[in-house]
């Protein structure tokens, strides 16, 4: 697209230059972050001084209690940053029409001159943060770390029952449960991986400490000779954690950027479905939280998802 369509856009079956675009883009965008004020576009407002028609980009008006508070929006599609001449220019026109608060705002930021002197004159300076199709959309991301819970598992059996006991290699992974009076209580690690995936298992990092598999439940199992014997089955587990550090994309958001204070002016965000693959592949691992940098405004803990089937494959309990 060239820079002369660029700046000419179709609204309603009207061509209208890009500047105007910006306004009405900045005009939604402070609606939404202010639903019950007036939020009206390309305003004339008399000049106190001048006494000539000001022409107003974006004016908000709220009512509090029997005053009403007015503030001016001016937006500047420049190719390069606003200069501190357009910060002293601006507050020339908010105080011509008496406007009790005034916000610049311009896609190509500020200059550290225009940050300064806005500042003084308590002017914010914004940039749009939208991620609707248009010239100024933008792919924002959001610093996030995720928190991932595994565990490590050892299995224990014990016997006091006088009959004698055959254990095969694969005692834990084959072996199916029952209790006294013969209804079947299911295989020892699926129930235990059963009871971590529904987080019925804390996931705090560090030792368990024995868990009884079955609970209070005694299970029976075959003694290898074809007998069924009372036994205690129970296991051990260690949960470990690794830390993964990134950047989430937003899928949709809309509001300024606060280009005095750095941070973001939204009311909501939606982010993409989180891919535990990619996290792996592109996110940095880090040791500890105090290696995340920036910090990240999004904490998410997820846990590893086990069947029988993918630990008997891997091999990753020993059995």
């Amino acid at each position: 697209m060239s820079e002369a369509q660029q700046n000419l856009c179709a609204r309603g079956g009207r061509v209208v230059k890009a500047s105007e675009e910006l306004e009405l883009l900045v005009q939604r965008i402070q609606q939404e972050l202010a639903p019950n004020a007036e939020v009206i576009h390309n305003v004339k407002m008399m000049g106190c001084r001048s006494k000539v028609n000001r022409q107003i980009d974006v004016l908000v008006k709220e009512r509090i209690g029997q005053y009403e508070i007015k503030i001016v929006i001016d937006c500047k599609d420049y190719k390069h940053p606003v200069d501190v001449k357009g910060v002293e220019e601006f507050y020339g026109l908010l105080k011509d029409v008496g406007g009790h608060k005034g916000v610049l705002v311009c896609p190509r930021g500020f200059s550290e001159a225009a940050k300064n002197r806005a500042s003084d004159l308590q002017i914010d300076l914004y940039s749009p943060v939208d991620t609707d199709p248009h010239k100024w959309q933008v792919v924002p991301y959001i610093p996030a770390m995720v928190d991932w819970r595994g565990v490590a598992i050892s299995f224990g059996v014990s016997c006091s029952y006088p009959a004698p006991f055959m254990m095969p290699g694969n005692f834990f992974s084959s072996i199916v449960a029952f209790d006294e009076a013969g209804n079947e209580l299911g295989n020892p690690v699926q129930r235990l991986l059963d009871q971590w995936n529904k987080g019925d298992i804390t996931t705090e990092e560090g030792e368990t400490g024995e868990l009884p598999i079955f609970g209070d439940t005694v299970p029976w199992v075959d003694n290898g000779y074809g007998q069924r014997i009372p036994v205690r089955l129970y296991a051990n587990m260690l949960v470990h954690r690794q830390l993964r550090y990134g950047q989430l994309p937003i899928r949709k958001m809309s509001g300024f950027k606060d280009e005095l204070k750095g941070v973001v002016i939204t009311n909501a965000f939606e982010v993409g479905i989180l891919d535990p693959e990619e996290i792996d592949r592109e996110w940095r691992e880090i040791a500890k939280e105090e290696e995340a940098h920036p910090q990240p405004v999004l904490l998410l803990r997820g846990v590893t998802y086990y069947d029988l089937q993918m630990v008997k494959d891997s091999g990753v309990f020993g059995f």
